[in-house]
């Protein structure tokens, strides 16, 4: 019987490490937090990268962030003003409209891509 009640306190320390370790990978792999004043994230979650454009500021874009990551862009001003942003996929060579939405800088925000190149879509800032 002593032997029985050692390995099960075993197990279950085993067990009780096991989730200990799988919660702290998810901790790691967490999504970008919400974006600040003056800043947008821009996650590309479907498969094919993506970046934004901002028309009123002469074309202005940001980088290209690839298919699987998020990036963050500071620095984007503190205006209450909001504005249009356009959503672009890029596949390969190509590159394609997924939809505009609007973006307020003092309140900051975030744009998720999804799907494929086929059949893509986003989620834009609400303002």
């Amino acid at each position: 019987m002593a032997l029985a009640k050692i390995l099960k306190r075993a197990s279950l320390s085993a067990m009780a490490v096991g989730v200990l370790a799988s919660g702290a990978a998810l901790g790691l792999t967490a999504p970008a937090s919400a974006a600040g004043a003056g800043s947008l994230t821009v996650c590309s979650k479907g498969d094919y990268a993506s970046y934004v454009q901002f028309p009123s500021r002469g074309g202005m874009a940001t980088t290209i962030v690839n298919a699987g990551e998020c990036r963050d862009f500071n620095n984007l001003g503190s205006s209450n003003n909001v504005e249009q942003i356009n959503v672009f996929g890029v596949q390969g060579p190509s590159t394609f409209w997924i939809q505009s939405g609007s973006f307020r800088a003092s309140k900051g925000g975030n744009v998720h891509t999804y799907g494929s190149s086929a059949d893509a879509w986003a989620m834009t800032p609400q303002v």
